[in-house]
């Protein structure tokens, strides 16, 4: 009988073979096992999308408004001023295909959603939508379940100090090494201290806060304009087939940011909003982008993010708009 052990592929290999694999395996054993702890010590660490991840395993059908959109919505909306249990899944840099994934891929944790609050902020519409290499949609898949890859899921998409080691190892280096503790989030994942910014640093000195801000996009895109565009009436339309009323929002801007705004991207906007309030029943539109009135420069941590203040008005705002709008049934 044929020696099993010199057919199997193991034991077949040459001595040089051999000693490859073993400096291989002493090599790569110590490195594995760096970013296993560094993905432990990571996780340890208190971020809003993990209270986000709790209050939606703990109360997700209870949930009435779903609310989605960029860092300008993460910072306008604290669910904690709804009169009806609220959800706020607004992050940094995430656009409305993100928006979408959310929605579709959370309605079974979300099943009694009534309300869902969408971002039309001044060039939504000529930004590009987020990537499937977004280093957040590992953050999705690891907190949410959403699969945002397009793909088929890995077992490194849910690894999340792999997605950005730029930004978890500073985050790693602030909290066990300079022991900088900021969990100041809510059980809504809401900073209730996000306060710091260039508005705070000046005082809120409007004579010092500069008149332009480095937040604005002016850049014209009408290729992305069309297609972002009929995605968004892709969202209503599911949101319809679903029974679910729509609320789109624009979000209170500090009066030198509307001064710099490109005005052909303004109106182009503008006429998306008209055309979505004459063709879409289901669907209100709350303007606060140029209110000025109710929301003054300490309200801001810049030109345009509402700080905690800010968003307790706005968020009782659009409590109050969705109370009294009459939505069909």
């Amino acid at each position: 009988m044929p020696d099993q052990k010199k057919h199997s592929s193991i034991f077949s290999f040459s001595k040089k073979q051999k000693s490859f694999l073993k400096w291989t395996t002493v090599f790569f054993t110590p490195v594995v096992l760096l970013y296993v702890i560094l993905e432990v010590l990571v996780l340890q660490i208190p971020y809003n999308y993990t209270k986000i991840s709790d209050y939606m395993n703990s109360e997700g059908e209870s949930v009435k408004v779903l609310i989605t959109g960029s860092s300008q919505m993460k910072c306008a909306v604290n669910p904690e001023f709804f009169t009806v249990p609220a959800i706020n899944f607004g992050s940094t840099s995430q656009h409305h295909n993100s928006d979408y994934n959310i929605i579709t891929q959370s309605r079974d944790r979300l099943p009694n959603v009534e309300h869902i609050v969408l971002e039309l902020s001044y060039s939504h519409l000529e930004l590009p939508h987020n990537s499937t290499y977004f280093w957040k949609n590992n953050v999705y898949l690891k907190y949410y379940g959403v699969n945002n890859f397009d793909r088929k899921v890995y077992f490194k998409d849910k690894l999340i100090f792999l997605s950005r080691p730029d930004i978890y190892g500073k985050s790693l280096y602030d909290y066990y090494v300079k022991d900088i503790k900021n969990d100041n989030f809510n059980s809504f994942g809401f900073d209730e201290q996000n306060f710091a910014g260039v508005f705070k640093r000046l005082d809120y000195n409007e004579e010092k806060i500069p008149r332009v801000s480095d937040e604005i996009n002016t850049i014209e895109n009408l290729y992305l304009f069309e297609k972002n565009t009929e995605f968004l009436y892709n969202i209503i339309d599911y949101l319809r087939s679903q029974k679910i009323n729509t609320v789109i929002v624009t979000l209170p801007m500090h009066k030198y940011y509307l001064k710099n705004r490109n005005n052909n991207i303004l109106r182009r906007r503008d006429s998306i909003l008209e055309v979505i309030s004459e063709k879409y029943p289901n669907v209100r539109i709350f303007r606060k982008e140029e209110d000025t009135i109710n929301f003054k420069t300490s309200d801001y941590i810049n030109h345009n993010h509402l700080n905690p203040i800010g968003a307790k008005k706005f968020t009782e705002a659009l409590q109050n708009f969705i109370n009294e709008k009459n939505f069909p049934k």
